[in-house]
């Protein structure tokens, strides 16, 4: 994998795409996130990758945050004890 920093010029979209995950969770230098924030603003193909992989951060975010009910966390629990059991 490239380095974003190893590319002094302009940035492309293999490189933006393949460093996606960095430029949205702001894992890189400011330069080369500039780079890729101005490659982004003006490319719809990247800027689509970005919005679609934040709009799957919100879901999840989400579905992270419920709880499962009651009679699901039981079944949960007595098959996991009944697992337990049949390796004894």
């Amino acid at each position: 994998m490239t380095s974003p920093s190893e590319n002094n010029g302009a940035c492309h979209c293999e490189e933006a795409l393949e460093h996606l995950y960095e430029y949205i969770d702001r894992e890189m230098s400011h330069g080369d996130l500039e780079r890729l924030k101005a490659h982004i603003a003006e490319c719809e193909t990247c800027l689509d990758a970005v919005s679609r992989e934040q709009e799957v951060r919100v879901i999840l975010r989400k579905s992270c945050v419920e709880v499962a009910p009651d009679e699901l966390r039981m079944r949960v629990r007595t098959q996991l004890t009944l697992l337990r059991q049949g390796r004894s």
